[in-house]
């Protein structure tokens, strides 16, 4: 049976060394996860960063993160990862669900995703019920990018 807990303990090296392997399987050009951002990022109440756990370990991942800003407070996921040996089972749906709870549980009017994967946004969209953004012409999204040279 697989279990979805927030984690909640940023000192615990297993889960950390976990994330860090299965956010590689996600993003496997970007440099590891240090254990200082895991720890500082796990640590803040107002970052949600749960784990699929089966049998006690973890087998995916997921964060939602909130702000607030002048036109309202602004609910984001990032970062849904399963382990590429155990997709397709519904665990990365139960994740998404479980922040999605969370989000309707705080009373937001809505709840992003991005994604650059294709593969993802049809999961989004299939399987989470989530709307393209794009496809809605009531609303057009044009989302833009500065790259700053702050290597």
């Amino acid at each position: 049976m697989i279990e979805i807990k927030r984690i909640e303990d940023p000192s615990n090296l297993q889960v950390y060394e976990r994330v860090r392997d299965l956010l590689s399987q996600l993003y496997p050009n970007n440099p590891q996860l240090h254990l200082e951002r895991f720890q500082e990022v796990v640590s803040k109440p107002e970052n949600y960063v749960y784990a699929a756990l089966e049998q006690g370990k973890v087998i995916g991942t997921a964060s939602m993160f909130h702000y607030k800003k002048l036109g309202g407070i602004v609910f984001v996921i990032e970062d849904v990862v399963v382990d590429e040996t155990i997709r397709g089972k519904g665990i990365g749906k139960s994740l998404t669900d479980k922040l999605v709870d969370i989000a309707t549980e705080s009373k937001a009017p809505f709840i992003d995703v991005n994604t650059r994967r294709k593969k993802a946004r049809d999961f989004y969209v299939e399987k989470c019920g989530f709307i393209d953004k794009n496809e809605n012409p009531d609303h057009p999204l044009y989302s833009l990018r500065k790259y700053l040279n702050n290597n």
